[in-house]
């Protein structure tokens, strides 16, 4: 008896240690696809892409529409050609749609490096903005929400937002440096 009613002062004791020991754990959650998403840098580096892109798009439209031309010359001409001089055509034909096909399988590969380099730049220095505000404000921890399995987090733990407007600062900052 005895035993049991010490047995149960140690948990309530033990339970009051972890108790205080947890209330003083200061945790904060930040959503870094919110970040790079909502950031003047990802903002940036989205209407790059789209630069990009679209010069990428034109090249590619120029590269078809020479294609339809040679299409059009071979079926206007058939009648007209030698074999020979069909089969060539026929040939260079073959052959330019063979390096558009390869220009944009370059080309998509080419860019999604490019955004591959974008978002890997950016969420390092994201990362670097959330390892600096933990220290400055002193949490203990800060989870990454999608990544460690946050079900819920209220909006007063979520600094996002913070991270967007500190990173926004030093990146407009290293932006007017660099000029």
């Amino acid at each position: 008896m005895m035993k049991k009613k010490f047995g149960i002062l140690f948990l309530a004791i033990f339970f009051v240690f972890i108790g205080s020991a947890y209330a003083e754990l200061k945790i904060a959650v930040v959503n870094m696809q919110k970040a790079l998403d909502e950031c003047d840098a990802g903002k940036a580096a989205v209407e790059e892409m789209k630069k990009l892109y679209s010069a990428k798009q034109q090249e590619i439209n120029e590269k078809q529409n020479e294609l339809k031309r040679m299409q059009e010359e071979i079926n206007n001409q058939s009648s007209l050609l030698s074999e020979d001089a069909k089969q060539a055509k026929l040939d260079d034909y073959q052959k330019k749609l063979k390096d558009l096909k390869r220009f944009v399988a370059d080309s998509n590969e080419e860019l999604k490096k490019k955004e591959q380099e974008f978002i890997s730049k950016i969420a390092t220095d994201l990362k670097e903005v959330v390892e600096k505000l933990g220290k400055e404000l002193k949490y203990d921890i800060i989870l990454e929400v999608r990544e460690s399995g946050v079900l819920y987090n209220s909006d007063k733990v979520d600094i996002t937002n913070l991270v967007v407007e500190r990173y926004n600062k030093e990146w407009h900052a290293n932006q007017n440096e660099a000029k």
